[in-house]
């Protein structure tokens, strides 16, 4: 759970076949173990990642094979991820990977942009003009922070190392053999990753649009559309309209919203356009696939009904009402139930996030 506020800390800085369809709120947003394949349909991939660290969950890549070429949507947290799938896709087929769409700008979903770049020259790594803004201007810093010696990544490696060497928790609890194991493990991969970020190259959209983009892939068409901002300034969606499969990114992630921070009030109705297209299938940015628009339409409620109770409060306080008194007024128990159920990890992720959902929403509105 320490590792889970850490992430929480980290991000504030900066299916027609065999598909498994997520229908309860148990899945894991929140802790993904082990890589997992989805053929959504003939020729169409979903590949989820195994956390690259216990603080930092890895982001969903779909796979869009055509008749001619391929188009690859977000590409993982580490190049050494975006490897395995690269191997995956040649695997699968020998046409050529021609596109790479990043959703958004999160480090989470581009940084293996250039190992597709190396591996299909021709390729062109495409986004919405403000992600491309926003990866030359945020990303490499926090590249830098996270194998700075004074980052809080630091101080995440040293805890750990205590931790796992002197079997005494971050409270100076002793615990047992088996808990020591679990900080030794955490700091394997968290040096794993340290030493892959020394490394790694950031590539920025090589082609970017503001509205929409239509790819054809041969006998495959792709619509790219920015239907509002939500999650960032810059999201974009996939949309596969012979199929009906909408591939969200962080628009979208389940079974509990990833909202530390981007535009509540205009996501809602960012998620209404979503819903409008009636899409069968969903790729959320994590989590596993959905069935439908029906939990699109959850996440809109809940975003509207938490920023009705803000701005209600603000209304009753002539606009003062304080963010720490807003924070313990609103009424987030049903919602709590309902996207993170009994799971312990998924409670305090939601609380988390609902927190900066708050914040943001009082900062929003109080400058209305």
């Amino acid at each position: 759970m320490t590792l889970l506020r850490a992430f929480i800390t980290a991000w504030r800085l900066v299916v027609f076949t065999t598909l498994a369809v997520a229908t309860a709120v148990h899945a894991d947003t929140v802790n993904t173990r082990e890589r997992q394949v989805r053929e959504l349909a003939p020729g169409i991939y979903t590949i989820r990642h195994a956390d690259p660290t216990d603080d930092f969950p890895d982001g969903n890549t779909t796979v869009v094979i055509g008749e001619r070429e391929v188009l690859v949507i977000d590409t993982c947290y580490l190049p050494s991820s975006a490897d395995a799938d690269i191997a995956l896709i040649r695997g699968w087929t020998d046409k050529p990977v021609r596109w790479v769409l990043n959703t958004h700008w999160h480090n989470d979903h581009v940084g293996g942009n250039q190992r597709y770049r190396l591996a299909w020259p021709g390729a062109d790594v495409v986004g919405h003009e403000e992600t491309r803004r926003m990866i030359n201007g945020r990303v490499p810093s926090y590249v830098r922070r996270f194998v700075a010696t004074d980052s809080t990544f630091a101080r995440q490696r040293e805890a750990l190392r205590l931790s796992a060497e002197t079997g005494v928790d971050e409270k100076g609890k002793t615990v047992d053999a088996a808990a020591v194991v679990r900080p030794a493990a955490s700091l394997a991969k968290l040096e794993a990753a340290r030493r892959e970020f020394a490394a790694i190259v950031i590539e920025a959209p090589t082609v970017t649009f503001e509205s929409g983009l239509r790819i054809d892939l041969g006998g495959r068409v792709v619509e790219l559309k920015h239907l509002g901002r939500g999650n960032t300034g810059g999201d974009v969606v996939a949309w596969l309209p012979a199929e009906r499969i909408l591939v969200a990114g962080d628009l979208v992630d389940h079974p509990v919203p990833y909202a530390f921070a981007g535009y509540p009030g205009e996501w809602i109705g960012t998620l209404d356009r979503l819903a409008a297209l009636d899409p069968l299938l969903v790729v959320p940015g994590h989590g596993e696939v959905l069935r439908g628009k029906g939990y699109i339409e959850r996440v809109a409620a809940l975003i509207r009904g938490i920023r009705q109770q803000v701005n209600d409060l603000l209304e009753k306080n002539g606009g003062s009402f304080a963010l720490d008194e807003v924070q313990k007024a609103v009424d987030l128990s049903a919602a709590r139930r309902e996207f993170a159920g009994d799971d312990a990890d998924n409670r305090e992720f939601f609380d988390a996030s609902m927190a900066s959902l708050i914040r943001t929403l009082h900062a929003e509105l109080r400058a209305r």
